[in-house]
């Protein structure tokens, strides 16, 4: 649970809480709530939020950014409105300066040399770690699933203790992507060293929530996931330049390449195979699985085959899936 401790705080749980009451769940925002909150603590500690105290925190946060992305700046954004609409007029209103940048990711197929080299090296990292020392079990847990998984980042955040059923050899994917919920089974190796990081994290946080609790025990932040991944990709020495950009939802399209080939190479139809794949990742539809199809031309002969009655119903990857 985030607890908000300037004087802004009383207005941000309001803020929340209205959100809430329509049915909105508002998670991801509550981390650029808390650094807003922070901030102004840190400085004038204002009561409503003044143009001095919004435009001097979104500056220092556009400056951690490593990316172009501004979608920090929405949640600041209707804050101030709420406040406006609720009375508070001298609530001032993130200007379009900070408007929120959308763009396209690209997508970076993983080797098996630089995974195996970013989890050697994570397992190191963590013990250097000087933040929350629940991360030592939790970065190495979390990105693991999402490599034997494919679940997307979100869904690795959002899960719950109460859908992980490791005595069965499941988790629940609940409240997915367009509301869709599926059952992911798992295997052996991943059941076991699930099982113990759930004993150590539970001597960390008892009573927790979240399978994946961030430094406070709540969600893990969406930024953490990104910038711990590219800080053990560095760390391990992997290239990081204007060509490659890789990230931690790169697991994802790692595992669906790579069940592709290893069908491919065991001589199955991968036509009648991909169903299962899209039900496995929460895709709407077969083209969303087909586009993975796309990714891979040089690694199997059937590319020609099976892309001919598909060229022309390869999406763009979602903003969501980035």
């Amino acid at each position: 649970m985030i607890t908000y401790i300037s004087n802004l705080s009383r207005k941000i749980n309001d803020f929340l809480n209205f959100k809430n009451s329509l049915g909105i769940k508002y998670s991801a925002p509550r981390s650029h709530l808390k650094s807003l909150d922070c901030y102004n603590l840190s400085h004038d500690n204002e009561t409503t939020l003044t143009k001095s105290l919004v435009e001097g925190w979104a500056e220092y946060y556009a400056g951690r950014s490593v990316t172009r992305d501004r979608s920090w700046a929405s949640p600041i954004r209707e804050f101030g409105r709420y406040l406006n609409i609720t009375g508070d007029n001298e609530a001032y209103i993130l200007d379009e300066r900070f408007r929120t940048q959308r763009y396209q990711a690209e997508v970076y197929l993983l080797t098996e040399e630089e995974i195996q080299m970013f989890f050697k090296e994570c397992d190191r990292f963590v013990l250097r770690y000087s933040g929350w020392p629940s991360h030592r079990y939790v970065l190495p847990a979390l990105y693991r699933f999402l490599y034997c998984c494919g679940a997307r980042c979100m869904e690795a955040r959002g899960l719950k203790c109460t859908q992980v059923h490791l005595d069965q050899g499941y988790i629940d994917i609940l409240g997915g992507k367009a509301l869709r919920d599926r059952r992911l089974y798992l295997c052996d190796e991943l059941i076991k060293y699930l099982k113990e990081y759930d004993a150590k994290i539970n001597t960390v946080f008892p009573d927790r929530e979240h399978f994946f609790p961030g430094g406070y025990g709540g969600m893990y932040s969406s930024s953490a996931i990104s910038s711990n991944f590219r800080n053990i990709w560095l760390s391990a020495g992997l290239k990081r330049d204007g060509k490659v950009k890789s990230r931690a939802y790169d697991f994802r399209h790692h595992f669906a390449c790579a069940n592709i080939m290893r069908w491919s190479e065991e001589g199955k139809d991968i036509h009648a195979m991909l169903p299962y794949l899209m039900r496995y990742m929460g895709h709407s539809s077969l083209e969303s699985t087909y586009y993975y199809i796309h990714l891979i031309p040089d690694y199997f002969s059937q590319y020609r085959t099976l892309t001919a009655s598909s060229a022309y119903v390869i999406p763009e990857v979602d903003a969501y899936e980035v």
